[in-house]
């Protein structure tokens, strides 16, 4: 069956698993803890028995949890099946239909994307009869299984993650906006759900607590207002409006403000236009930008903010993007097709007459409500000319917003580069955003810097990454810059963490005193270990080979539960999902042997650090600190295993391989302690227990197949 609506096929991508004894045993195994035994049954055509049988086989444990994966973790399932199922199998498993899942695709933060933008040859899924050699590999399964994971669902429930104890200290919270995004919050779905499910009582009250007054949502304006184009577009947006009310108004409660993230507006598939040809401005792929330059868009756009902010008055402001992944106004994507009506339109116009409505319109129903505009990227779209006459174009009210760390430049390792985001290892701020920030000032907007300071795509799958030195170090270069507000987050790094008190706390006053201050009130007699410990983590992490695709495509983010691989696996890595064994792309613009050294001085420093905190009890920091160590190190053993596969050294092989399961053992162990590590707002659980399982397996499976070189 051929399927329009979804990535298509490769039929010569087909990844090997060879640890498994079949296919449908990696289905098993890789499912069983986020999809029950029914389900698994349903999707692949077989009896239920057979499906527990094969569990059973493999040493896995009885089933718990696994009806809460299909609602906060559907992506780790969609992840963890994709290589195995073929599309009308995922779908069954899923219960979607081919529509939602191209929904979720396509809106979930660009899971398609992340993905691959393909879908990789699967055969049909079916039990078969084991040759004597597979059995045997059944039989080290199930031994392994037994001996590490038996206990996989009595550790940390998945999903519960907030904890009251976190912080010991008080807080006041600042006239400035502090603003992140929920560290649990559903990108596509969030208003597709209940409320308690992306905000939680607990977690506003420990944001507000680590000084948070905003919090940031992503909507997408037919799906919130009614759509005149076509209605069923906007087919449930009471529900989703009223929803959209009840978060205001909760997050109110706690003093914290909402702003909606925009990114408008929206394109639409090409067969949308058979029936609205003049709507149709730039086209890129199976999608056209709705053309801002024709006045019954921007009156959709303008009458869309003024019914939205009219039914919830509460709102605190808007966060708008205008050049991005997404193809909204005809020149924001490059790649895309020239609409004959915007081709002689400067961009800094399409730009500003957004930027413009959505001001001009919320002001209109409430003069309180403020715009961020988010100057993301612009410096791929403007020169510097263009960029000053766009905010010459934006009325005073409004926040002009850019990455902090936008043109840093570095040398690491001998290598130099310049950031553009998502750096934590390199502080801003930098040229760009300084040169943006002093002209915004000097025509009247107040300013805010986008930062990271809890993680990064640098490391985005531990809670917080204790570096306080280098948080401290941004902060002061903001506050020379006069930066007044801060978006703390992207969707990773949402976590209320002690990190986001050090961040607020020092960009208003960044002494020592004070800094000693709160390290005293937040961790008592250990306050100086922990000093000791964060410079050398943060020393250590000065090292990490940065570039942006070394951030995306990296090991780092999966870290020991990216499998090891006997031979390549012909897969490219994707971003910030699949790493695979890509280490050409994971080294971006470092030689190899630069790279895997700074991974290897990266976890060198870090291990030092540990040693100072020895002494503590177990605790978020230490466990953080621990979850930071993993990630690294394992970053640094999958590179060396790559980079020697062919040699000789076989001895080293295996010795790597032997460190890696140790690797994986450690992060399960802290998995078992804590439901905060492998997981990510944008991609859920970017590993889950049985994937660590699954990488001890592997690992046990490579020094097999070196023992028999």
């Amino acid at each position: 069956m051929e399927y329009k609506k979804l990535p298509p096929v490769r039929n010569d991508k087909f990844l090997e698993l060879e640890h498994f004894p079949s296919r449908f045993h990696a289905a098993v195994f890789r499912l069983w803890e986020t999809v029950d035994a029914e389900r698994i049954a349903k999707a692949i055509g077989v009896d239920i028995a057979e499906v527990k049988k094969a569990a059973e086989d493999m040493g896995l444990a009885s089933q718990r949890y696994t009806d809460i994966w299909s609602k906060l973790g559907y992506i780790t399932t969609i992840r963890n099946a994709w290589h195995i199922l073929p599309y009308n199998q995922l779908l069954k498993l899923l219960d979607w239909s081919e529509e939602k899942l191209a929904m979720v695709l396509k809106e979930d933060d660009f899971l398609f994307y992340k993905l691959g933008d393909f879908k990789p040859y699967c055969p049909q899924v079916l039990p078969e009869k084991l040759s004597s050699e597979q059995k045997l590999k059944l039989s080290k399964i199930k031994t392994i299984t037994k001996k590490y994971f038996s206990g996989m669902f009595e550790g940390a429930k998945p999903f519960d993650f907030f904890d009251d104890s976190t912080f010991k200290g008080k807080f006041c919270l600042s006239d400035d906006i502090r603003m992140i995004y929920s560290y649990c919050g559903l990108y596509a779905g969030v208003l597709d759900n209940d409320i308690s499910v992306s905000y939680p009582d607990k977690l506003l009250q420990m944001y507000r607590s680590a000084g948070i007054n905003s919090i940031w949502i992503p909507i997408v304006l037919y799906q919130v207002t009614p759509f005149p184009f076509d209605e069923s577009c906007s087919e449930g947006w009471q529900t989703r409006l009223k929803r959209l009310g009840e978060i205001v108004g909760k997050a109110e409660r706690y003093g914290i403000k909402v702003y909606l993230y925009l990114n408008e507006p929206r394109s639409m598939p090409l067969d949308f236009f058979d029936k609205h040809p003049d709507l149709k401005g730039a086209t890129q792929n199976m999608y056209a930008a709705m053309c801002t330059s024709n006045e019954a868009v921007m009156k959709y756009l303008r009458d869309s903010i003024r019914t939205l902010c009219e039914a919830v008055p509460g709102i605190g402001g808007f966060l708008a993007i205008t050049c991005s992944e997404n193809l909204t106004h005809c020149k924001s994507r490059e790649e895309a097709s020239v609409c004959a009506r915007c081709k002689d339109v400067p961009i800094s116009k399409l730009i500003a007459q957004v930027i413009c409505a959505i001001s001009e319109e919320s002001r209109k129903v409430n003069p309180n409500i403020r715009t961020i505009a988010w100057a993301w990227a612009w410096n791929d779209y403007m020169t510097k000319s263009e960029i000053k006459d766009c905010i010459d174009r934006i009325p005073k009210e409004v926040v002009i917003q850019c990455n902090s760390e936008v043109q840093k430049e570095f040398t690491i390792g001998g290598v130099k580069g310049w950031v553009s985001d998502y750096s934590m290892s390199i502080p801003g701020p930098g040229a760009l955003a300084e040169f943006i920030w002093d002209y915004a000032k000097s025509k009247g907007h107040e300013i805010s810097a986008k930062v990271q300071v809890n993680v990064t795509w640098e490391c985005s799958t531990v809670p917080f990454l204790p570096v306080f030195d280098l948080i401290r170090e941004h902060m002061i270069g903001l506050r020379r810059s006069g930066v007044e507000h801060l978006m703390l987050s992207w969707t990773l790094g949402g976590y209320p963490s002690v990190n986001l008190k050090i961040a607020s706390a020092c960009l208003e006053e960044p002494s020592e005193e004070k800094y000693i201050a709160l390290l005293k009130e937040e961790f008592g007699e250990y306050a100086e270990n922990v000093r000791k410990s964060t410079k050398l983590f943060s020393d250590a992490f000065r090292e990490f080979p940065f570039d942006i695709f070394c951030l995306y495509e990296g090991p780092q983010n999966g870290g020991p539960s990216n499998l090891l691989y006997a031979k390549p696996s012909g897969f490219n890595s994707t971003m910030t999902c699949y790493a695979y064994d890509d280490i050409d792309r994971w080294r971006s613009i470092y030689p190899r042997d630069v790279y895997i050294n700074q991974f290897k001085k990266l976890s060198d420093g870090w291990r030092k650090g540990l040693d100072e905190i020895n002494s503590m009890p177990d605790c978020a920091f230490k466990q953080a600190a621990w979850g930071g160590y993993a990630l690294f190190y394992s970053s640094y053993l999958q590179s060396e295993f790559v980079d020697k596969r062919d040699s000789d050294n076989k001895a080293y092989l295996a010795w790597i391989a032997k460190e890696e399961k140790q690797n994986a053992l450690l992060m399960y162990d802290l998995m078992q302690k804590s439901s905060l590590f492998g997981y990510e707002a944008a991609n859920h659980y970017y590993f889950n227990k049985s994937m660590l399982a699954e990488k001890v397996i592997n690992c046990e499976y490579i020094c097999d197949c070196i023992d028999s070189m």
